[in-house]
């Protein structure tokens, strides 16, 4: 594998290895049309009273990978730019609002019924899925016998009850009160609370993950690094991200629903976040893609377009395969070792 962070090597993979998602437990009901619904909601009261969200609320920001401030415009939307860095390549939101404003957006009702309608009623299929995938995935890079994770971001706790299952001593944090209340509620080891808060021992998890996470920090690099000290020597970071280099974004464009400013603030790409991971001193072991590609440009034919796309639905899973294979899935992994 090359070491420059623009080129590396994607392994081959097999079809018989392909997992199917049954999008119809992921997103159960109207809950993804409710997400792209409400997607807007921290900013909808400024826009109704303003026109627009007003410049005494944004702060200019820094590529939060290298800190240049030479950026290029990328695209606009819902009243907010994005921008590409000129050092690094990195695509994220600037400007933005203040850190209290994002804390307040995660707390909110608003966003707790996002999770309501998303997270629990899917809970039970997300731990069969997707947590015991991710825990086995995890497993196959660490020796201990019973693993030490901590889940950053963990929602409902998916993840961690799969790791509980598998004899493994897991805990999980979130800021979303009633996604905690709900995991507390079957048994799981959760806090409300932000990392910082939360009172880990430095040095005492075999594994950090952090599923969509990163991409909604203002200072991904601290929150990293702060899981980083949590590790023991030899330990993994379990890192999944959206992929802005992914099939979604090049058949919809700004369109694509992860392209969510009011929200996702950082947008890496296969290259973009090895390269966070070399800048970290963290060795990239894994990267790979997973999406749900094709059937989120098939619910945007139907439901915006307003076409069908019957061809393409028989052969969905078909082509959603190659777009992971080629590294163009929506979802982006990547496990670096400390």
């Amino acid at each position: 594998m090359s070491s420059g962070p623009s080129s590396m090597t994607i392994l081959y993979r097999r079809y018989a290895e392909y997992q199917p998602v049954d999008v119809t437990k992921l997103r159960p009901g109207d809950s993804y049309k409710q997400l792209i619904e409400k997607r807007t909601h921290p900013i909808d009261e400024l826009v109704r009273r303003h026109g627009a969200i007003p410049d005494d609320l944004l702060t200019p920001r820094a590529c939060p990978t290298c800190g240049s401030v030479d950026a290029r415009h990328e695209l606009d939307k819902d009243h907010m730019r994005l921008v590409r860095c000129s050092a690094c390549d990195l695509v994220y939101v600037s400007p933005t609002f203040d850190e209290e404003h994002y804390r307040t957006v995660y707390a909110s009702e608003d966003y707790q019924e996002i999770v309501r309608d998303l997270g629990i009623k899917s809970h039970a299929y997300r731990v069969e899925r997707f947590g015991r995938e991710r825990v086995g995935l995890m497993a196959r890079h660490l020796a201990a016998s019973r693993p030490r994770l901590l889940d950053v971001g963990c929602s409902t706790g998916f993840v961690v009850e799969a790791a509980r299952d598998a004899g493994w001593d897991a805990a999980g944090i979130d800021l979303n009160p009633s996604a905690i209340e709900f995991g507390v509620a079957r048994g799981l080891d959760l806090r409300c609370a932000a990392l910082e808060d939360a009172g880990f021992e430095a040095a005492g998890f075999d594994a950090v993950s952090l599923f969509d996470v990163l991409e909604h920090l203002l200072d991904p690099v601290r929150t990293l690094r702060a899981c980083t000290r949590l590790l023991k020597r030899g330990g993994i970071v379990f890192l999944y991200v959206p992929n802005y280099d992914s099939a979604s974004r090049l058949l919809m464009g700004k369109d694509a629903h992860f392209i969510w400013p009011t929200h996702h603030l950082n947008y890496y790409t296969p290259a973009t976040l090895r390269d966070l991971m070399a800048r970290e001193g963290l060795e990239t072991v894994y990267v790979a893609t997973e999406g749900l590609d094709i059937a989120d440009y098939l619910w945007y034919r139907r439901e915006v377009v307003g076409k069908e796309d019957g061809g393409v639905e028989e052969i969905a899973d078909l082509l959603q395969f190659f777009v992971n294979a080629g590294a163009y899935g929506k979802n982006l992994r990547v496990i670096a070792r400390r």
